[in-house]
């Protein structure tokens, strides 16, 4: 028997049989009884809130575990301090090709944790990058009601917005005073944009091939002469300077606007208190590929995604025994060849219980495209017999749940891929025929980055006085001047040297 130390984060959401817990589960036996390896946990961060605080003070006084996921700053300051075990040889040996393979899909981010051509990190990976194009999310029943019009251009969009507007009260779409959603509207106007919320920005190649972010790209200056239109006839929020996220999805379910720029997973957020608010089964929003100025194929835009990397300790007695356990997990969760009966499928993934391997567990970054696809294909033929994840089975089950009973429950999956046109149908499109752009900043924002915490402030104030009619879109200018002198430059000249090759 051969032990192997973690830790891990634990959403309050995973439920267990009575008698199991996070250190004695059908994951936990498995490992034990079918792979001769123990399992243990240094700490578990229940809830997730303190997670990266914990490992920082485990980097700091040198008590890690055999295996742990980190973040990219975390994974720089290990390699600093000499914490991490070079992982090549035990990689390449002992995981599985499956798990291998996944460098086909996505062969550079592994590089992101590679030094001097040697492996210190597995990538975690990621669900797809078809969860990464945005959709305009429009009222159902508002719009079949207005006519089902066409959304091709930008003045079909304000048009139907103001159509909303007369026959519903209320404001055209629904934004937030971060700016989060609003730049999610940039591929409108050939501009890209990152997350503010977030403090970052999206890193994209200029007509001369230099890298530079997307508030530096001379089509903001478009989006934002929109934007203070938008604002002026009240297709924003009046209020939207006091508008947080919270109040932005509150004034949706209580319908004082009938659109919302969002990511795929919409219809979770808030398609069953939009149904139980309206009263109505009709009443939830669907997703539009955004319209743009000339009618012409929206971009889809896709960021860098993966967010944390698996990593050993390099006093780890047995590297090869942690990469059984990822290969296992992956067979458990992604490999279409699994033999399990319905008893130990239902024991590895009910109640969550999916997530229960933590940094034991490698995604599959082809996992929600070939969920989609088929899921889709169950929904059209009742064929359920090619659902072999968990994720597969719960998503093909709860749009069932909403076709057949209206089950709000339900509401979320089938939006996200249960019909043509869904948010995933959208985001297949684009990405099938390459329409998109990629940052060409595939990997985390460089070390000196650390030195420019502030510098997106200057860009959202500055924006959103501009948006606000306070400033003119002249001002832009200036804007980006400053962004320049506080930081932007250090970021832009960073992002060149270690990514423009």
């Amino acid at each position: 028997m051969v032990n192997v130390t973690t830790v891990k984060s634990a959403n309050n959401d995973l439920v267990y049989e009575p008698g199991d817990d996070e250190t004695n589960n059908p994951w936990i036996r498995a490992w034990k009884n079918e792979l001769g390896i123990e399992v243990t946990y240094d700490w578990i961060d229940q809830g997730g809130a303190q997670y990266d605080t914990k490992l920082n003070m485990a980097i700091a006084s040198k008590t890690l575990p055999d295996v742990f996921k980190c973040n990219y700053i975390q994974f720089r300051q290990l390699i600093q301090a000499g914490l991490l075990m070079d992982i090549t040889e035990a990689y390449q040996n002992y995981t599985s090709q499956r798990i291998r393979d996944y460098e086909k899909t996505d062969p550079d981010t592994i590089k992101t944790a590679t030094v001097n051509g040697r492996i210190y990190g597995i990538p975690n990976y990621y669900y797809g990058v078809i969860d990464n194009p945005k959709d305009l999310w429009v009222r159902k029943d508002w719009y079949e009601a207005a006519g089902s019009p066409p959304l091709k251009t930008v003045a079909d969009f304000e048009n139907l917005a103001r159509t909303f507007m007369k026959e519903h009260g209320g404001y055209g779409m629904g934004f937030s005073n971060t700016l989060e959603e609003l730049f999610m509207t940039g591929p409108m106007f050939n501009v890209y944009l990152g997350n503010p919320s977030l403090n970052n920005d999206f890193w994209y190649k200029d007509s001369t091939g230099r890298i530079k972010a997307g508030v530096s790209h001379p089509e903001t200056k478009t989006a934002l002469t929109y934007w203070a239109k938008w604002y002026k006839e009240g297709i924003i929020n009046p209020d939207f300077a006091n508008t947080d996220a919270a109040k932005m999805n509150e004034d949706i379910v209580n319908g004082k606007t009938g659109m919302q720029p969002y990511y795929q997973w919409q219809g979770w957020l808030n398609g069953p208190n939009l149904v139980a608010a309206q009263g109505s089964d009709n009443a939830y929003m669907i997703p539009f590929p955004f319209p743009t100025v000339d009618g012409s194929q929206v971009m889809g835009q896709v960021g860098f995604p993966n967010g944390s990397l698996i990593v050993v300790n390099k006093d780890c007695p047995n590297p090869a025994a942690i990469m059984k356990l990822l290969s296992h997990v992956d067979y458990i969760m992604f490999d279409p060849n699994t033999v399990l009966t319905e008893e130990e499928f239902h024991g590895f993934t009910d109640g969550q219980r999916e997530h229960t391997p933590g940094a034991l567990e490698i995604i599959d970054p082809l996992a929600d495209m070939l969920q989609f696809e088929h899921v889709l294909h169950a929904l059209k033929t009742g064929d359920t017999s090619q659902l072999f994840t968990s994720g597969m089975k719960k998503k093909y089950g709860d749009s069932i749940n909403w076709l057949t009973k209206k089950d709000p429950g339900g509401l979320g999956a089938y939006l996200q891929q249960g019909f043509d046109g869904c948010a995933y149908d959208n985001a297949k499109f684009v990405l099938d025929n390459n329409f998109i752009v990629r940052t060409d900043m595939w990997g985390p924002p460089p070390e000196d980055f650390d030195k420019t915490v502030n510098a997106f402030d200057v860009v959202v104030q500055g924006f959103t006085r501009i948006i606000m009619g306070v400033e003119p879109v002249s001002s832009y200018d200036k804007i980006i001047a400053d962004w320049y002198a506080n930081g932007g430059q250090i970021m832009e000249d960073a992002v060149n040297r270690d990514y423009n090759k």
